[in-house]
């Protein structure tokens, strides 16, 4: 009897450790898939960002030679679209903590929780 009992004694030990194996294997694949993600979210990040500097510069470049050849004043038109673009980093930076931070902050949570 005493063997039959240490049989099935080992037969849970094996089964839980299959067990805590294969958990282990879960959380790498879920923390590999996380990273891919996170990878490739950055990634595109950081490629909409490239171009939307372009497409702030140029489209600056042209507004202000645009106002700067309706006034016939170059320097004026790239002095406007200047303090244009100073005017909404003021902005930016006036309302980051209130409301762009709380924002961010919100999608990067709820982003989070989905994947959980």
């Amino acid at each position: 009897m005493e063997t039959s009992d240490r049989e099935q004694q080992n037969g849970v030990v094996d089964a839980v450790g299959d067990l805590i194996e294969t958990y282990r294997c879960f959380v790498n694949v879920r923390i590999v898939e996380s990273a891919a993600r996170g990878g490739s979210v950055s990634i595109f990040g950081i490629l909409i960002l490239v171009v939307g500097v372009f497409v702030l510069l140029f489209a600056g470049l042209g507004t202000a030679w645009w106002i700067g050849d309706a006034m016939h004043n170059m320097k004026a038109g790239f002095f406007i679209v200047g303090g244009f673009y100073l005017f909404l980093l003021l902005i930016g930076l006036l309302t980051a903590n209130s409301t762009i931070l709380p924002w961010l902050r919100n999608i990067i949570v709820r982003n989070i929780y989905e994947q959980v």
